[in-house]
């Protein structure tokens, strides 16, 4: 179970090697993000589900002035180097490693007993259960931030809405670690999907 509920939840975002205090913020939105410095402005929502990657070099900067569609606040950002990821959506957004470098997104992929699994574990993962840092998944509410990795060079992200794309090789060729986050209306599409898969066998 535990296996299948990292393959299914296992933007893009490549993490450049650099000083141990530097961090990386994936900031993901709904309507257009505007970054400069340490403020970070979204408006326009007409404009759909969005992300932009911090780079934050800077050792002191040790907050994030947000400004989300008229709605301003400051939130404290973690000094230790590593990559994070801030929910800026009004809703909540769920991820985890990837296994393999796979995204199980095509129910061509899985068997009726994988199948089943997944429709299990997606439901669990719905409600909020089920979900730990330990194994490397992600239930992240909509202002809250989390680490997700402590290792710039070997990390990749993925957001919501985002496919997967070129897989980024690190410079010391030691494997990169890949993360792919979905929205709720997603999962509840792919929950569907292989509801209606499981249920109507070829």
């Amino acid at each position: 179970m535990k296996k299948i509920l990292l393959a299914i939840l296992p933007l893009a975002v490549l993490a450049s090697c650099g000083s141990k205090q530097e961090r990386k913020v994936l900031v993901v939105a709904n309507g257009t993000i505007t970054v400069q410095g340490n403020n970070i402005n979204i408006g326009d929502t007409s404009a759909g589900a969005s992300n932009f990657e911090m780079d934050i070099k800077d050792v002191t900067n040790k907050t994030l002035n947000i400004n989300n569609n008229g709605i301003k606040s400051t939130l404290p950002l973690n000094t230790e180097g590593g990559y994070y990821v801030l929910n800026l959506n009004n809703k909540d957004i769920y991820g985890s490693l990837l296994l393999e470098g796979r995204d199980y997104n095509n129910k061509h992929d899985l068997n009726l007993d994988q199948q089943k699994a997944m429709i299990d574990s997606l439901k669990q993962v719905l409600a909020g259960t089920n979900i730990s840092t330990a194994n490397k998944n992600y239930l992240i509410k909509p202002g809250q931030i989390i680490e997700l990795s402590n290792d710039l060079e070997h990390t990749q992200v993925f957001a919501p809405f985002e496919p997967l794309s070129d897989i980024n090789q690190s410079k010391d060729g030691k494997p990169v670690e890949l993360y792919k986050f979905y929205s709720k209306d997603e999962l509840q599409t792919r929950l569907k999907a292989v509801e209606d898969s499981y249920n109507t066998p070829s």
